[in-house]
């Protein structure tokens, strides 16, 4: 990978994963209230892998890509404040549909295989020099271009890295 941000995260996903390899189904299906370590996971990835197919569709028309706007900075701070305080934020439907069984071993492929994707997007969008246009439409903090993009995957991994933490601690003696 070329994004030295999308590096970090891979790293931090491979070792989240690794982490929890010794986990059982019961464990990693456990939800009290909310979503499961597997949903979390799922949840996370399929975050990402819209994003990615939202900003391939969007990029097709570059004519109709705007530039961000500076108040885009303020809600991308907030937005993360919010995350980091513990507090929670209503996912989009889309990205809370969960298959019957998730496979965690095919879930870690397909995380793998997008990332490397998203990758050559971000050169791709550097070549047609529109890396810093806003490619992306997040639904609280609007407009961002590609970087504020990977901010987001990242303080969203760590929002629910931490979530899964917690799962993790609660079903240890399981």
């Amino acid at each position: 990978m070329n994004n030295s941000i999308l590096q970090d995260l891979e790293r931090h996903r491979l070792t989240l994963f690794d982490d929890l390899s010794s986990l059982n189904q019961a464990q990693l299906n456990y939800s009290k209230k909310g979503w499961s370590i597997k949903e979390i996971l799922y949840h996370t990835w399929l975050v990402e892998e819209s994003s990615e197919k939202y900003i391939r569709t969007k990029t097709k028309f570059p004519e109709t890509i705007l530039k961000i706007k500076c108040s885009t900075y303020l809600r991308l701070f907030l937005v993360k404040l919010f995350l980091q305080l513990g507090l929670k934020a209503k996912a989009p439907m889309a990205t809370q549909l969960f298959p019957k069984e998730i496979n965690l071993k095919e879930l870690n492929n397909k995380w793998a295989t997008s990332r490397r994707s998203f990758d050559s997007l971000i050169t791709e969008l550097k070549e047609k020099k529109l890396n810093n246009k806003a490619v992306f439409r997040h639904p609280l903090i609007g407009r961002i271009n590609i970087n504020l993009t990977l901010a987001f995957f990242e303080f969203h991994f760590k929002h629910h890295q931490k979530q899964i933490n917690t799962l993790k601690k609660q079903v240890q003696d399981f």
